[in-house]
């Protein structure tokens, strides 16, 4: 029989929740849902603000119970009614035999493991969230304590600079395995993924199988269906595009300028706000006032 009533749901301590669903109990905790037949229920106790679930259990053996506490007085009395109206009828001279934990299913409620797009989407956007409260915070600064024209100045070029550091940073590491993997690694053959490609056919997802059979994306700047890739050893995962000597050397000549400049237009930025905080500027905003 099911339970068509309205029924309340409870929502205990714990952030525990029972709720009647379908010809059933659903208890949900924080990380186990356990699911309860009808069946394998005797009968529900409303005990003050807390509601046990008792089970069935052969004669002479002590049933098992499921109990949530810190529950409203009222929703328990309602709860306990409407379940207790519902249960299925039994024979009392046969006797309750059925073992109710039998029939109880528990299923873990575990979150899934974060994607590694999803771990650099959060990186990025805490990235974001960083650079724009500190270019904030110091802008104000630079401005109150010298002249407002500094701290438009940090408001305007900081933000340049970190990210041609930051981009500059993540693009020594692409270079780096660009140069040590395809002389160190083992090396295999990737194919393009099928319409994972971009609309002039430049860049792509393509595929690789390491030696242990597993197959894993990458993506790479190339035209070509397939491509020779390198992989790390011990991180498979850990894999670089085979690329001529002459182009390598571009790509790191240019990566090494961007991340050198944003070091020099981050210096630049320290020394106006030391300077702002020491009072060098001032004379200035004594002239320019």
């Amino acid at each position: 029989m099911s339970l068509t009533s309205p029924i309340p749901v409870l929502r205990g301590s714990g952030g525990a929740v029972l709720k009647s669903e379908g010809d059933g109990l659903v208890l949900s905790r924080a990380d186990v849902e356990t699911r309860i037949p009808l069946q394998a229920v005797r009968r529900i106790r409303a005990e003050g603000s807390a509601v046990v679930v008792e089970l069935t259990a052969p004669a002479g053996a002590a049933p098992a119970v499921h109990r949530v506490d810190g529950l409203s007085r009222a929703a328990v009395t309602v709860f306990a009614d409407a379940v207790n109206a519902a249960l299925p009828e039994r024979a009392e001279e046969a006797g309750e035999t059925a073992d109710g934990s039998a029939l109880v299913t528990v299923r873990a409620l575990t979150e899934p493991p974060e994607s590694e797009q999803d771990r650099r989407t959060r990186v990025f956007r805490l990235w974001l969230k960083t650079v724009a409260l500190v270019t904030v915070v110091l802008a104000v600064a630079v401005g109150i304590t010298a002249q407002a024209v500094f701290g438009l100045s940090v408001l305007v070029v900081l933000p340049v600079g970190l990210a041609l550091t930051t981009g500059g940073y993540m693009g020594l590491k692409i270079v780096w395995k660009q140069w040590y993997l395809p002389r160190k690694g083992i090396t295999v053959v990737a194919v393009r993924r099928e319409g994972a490609t971009d609309k002039f056919g430049g860049t792509g997802n393509f595929v690789y199988v390491d030696l242990h059979g597993q197959s894993r994306a990458m993506y790479a700047q190339s035209r070509a269906e397939d491509i020779p890739v390198a992989y790390h050893p011990e991180r498979p995962g850990t894999v670089a595009a085979c690329q001529s000597w002459l182009r390598n050397s571009a790509e790191t000549v240019l990566i090494v300028a961007l991340f050198l400049l944003g070091l020099a237009i981050d210096a630049l930025i320290v020394g106006l706000t030391v300077g702002a905080f020491l009072g060098l500027y001032d004379d200035y905003a004594y002239t320019a006032g």
